[in-house]
């Protein structure tokens, strides 16, 4: 059985908030955690990556409220975990972001995954942060991932064709420890445009 509609042709108006994208909600959850003040996300994503992202700048320190608007206010003094155990839920974006930045913590951590993500290689992990001075134990490249910082900045040079979610956290991460005169060679770089 089929159903027809006709359309006629007329003029819409209004207004949409068009909610945040993953990338740009997690980039942006991280880059509030690791200011120290507020930051406002109008109309965040509410994806479960998205959800994940809340999750960990939670249990790194952040304090979340939903304003009545529904957008996000994030109050942080910067990287102070109340948690030892972190997942990323399923987001690929997710771990290889803040496993770099959770790094900058004294503390001891786990970051988990689930689904898909248990079974993605992460590698650079074990490669890469070794030579900024954290120590890192993984399940042959995969999570869970205990790690102990603090991260502290030195010249690297990284496969940029691996992933540059991962170059975002190091980059992010650098800056957060205030690194000067350091400098993060890339090779073969991938996604540019991110």
């Amino acid at each position: 059985m089929s159903t027809q509609v006709k359309i006629n042709p007329s003029t819409i108006q209004g207004t949409i908030r068009a909610a945040a994208g993953k990338s740009s909600m997690q980039r942006a959850c991280a880059a509030a955690l690791l200011r120290k003040g507020e930051t406002l996300i109008i109309n965040p994503g509410k994806s479960n990556d998205d959800l994940a992202a809340i999750d960990v700048i939670q249990k790194l320190g952040a304090t979340i409220r939903y304003t009545d608007e529904g957008d996000l206010h994030i109050t942080s003094n910067g990287l102070s975990p109340i948690d030892a155990e972190i997942s990323c839920g399923e987001s690929g974006l997710g771990i290889r972001m803040f496993t770099p930045i959770a790094a900058l913590s004294e503390k001891p951590l786990t970051i988990h995954g689930k689904g898909s993500l248990v079974n993605r290689p992460m590698h650079f992990f074990d490669e890469i942060l070794p030579a900024l001075q954290v120590q890192i134990k993984s399940n042959e490249g995969k999570v869970p991932l205990q790690l102990q910082g603090p991260l502290r900045p030195a010249n690297i040079e990284v496969d940029g064709s691996l992933s540059s979610q991962f170059l975002t956290g190091l980059l992010m991460a650098y800056a957060a420890a205030d690194a000067d005169g350091v400098t993060i060679q890339v090779k073969d770089l991938k996604s540019k445009p991110y």
